[in-house]
């Protein structure tokens, strides 16, 4: 079946280079725009429901794009952002001040880091790939092809485990520039 990953629009937190996972920010102008084009973009494929967490940013994210393409939004919690701890709200740059080495094991080794008071990245994974695995069962044939927002780390996540790559190489799967992609998948793939 057909899968579609969509990053969430980009919040107020990300123009200001902050950490930004469940603190529940919304969308900036241009991500709610961008978003508006994806909804276009999309519009051509057969989509059967948009799946999101309850974050604001994903909510407003899946209600938009589901508004354009005329299906339904479903929430799961499982689908939260990677849980950054204290981090959260925090720029890059005073986590870089306040914790150095674990902000440089973070960008070069992620898969062994756990943002203080948050979740691994490896917790996340297993957390979302539930979670998917619920959503591509559940879909009634093969034709469904259902729609996951995601906030970006997570979304980097997910992608690692769907392309098979280490869970190291999330940066790689990470980026302003993504917007979406669609995976051809099987229950037996998660």
């Amino acid at each position: 079946m057909q899968l579609y990953v969509v990053q969430t629009g980009e919040t107020i937190w990300e123009v200001q280079q902050r950490m930004d996972s469940l603190a529940g920010v919304p969308l900036s102008k241009g991500g709610r725009e961008s978003i508006e084009r994806v909804a276009v973009e999309l519009g051509p494929h057969k989509t059967t429901a948009v799946f999101a967490s309850t974050g604001e940013a994903e909510k407003e994210t899946a209600d938009l794009l589901a508004k354009e393409l005329g299906v339904k939004v479903r929430t799961d919690p499982r689908l939260d952002g990677v849980d950054l701890g204290l981090w959260q709200g925090l720029t890059i740059s005073d986590i870089k001040h306040r914790q150095p080495k674990l902000y440089k094991q973070w960008t070069e080794a992620p898969s062994g880091i756990r943002p203080p008071g948050g979740e691994s990245l490896l917790e996340a994974q297993q957390r979302l790939r539930e979670a998917v695995r619920e959503i591509v069962k559940k879909s009634k044939k093969k034709s469904d092809a259902p729609i996951i927002v995601l906030r970006p780390i997570a979304l980097g996540v997910l992608r690692c485990r769907l392309e098979k790559a280490e869970l190291d190489d999330v940066w790689n799967f990470v980026g302003r520039e993504f917007t979406w992609k669609n995976y051809d998948v099987h229950e037996k793939d998660l």
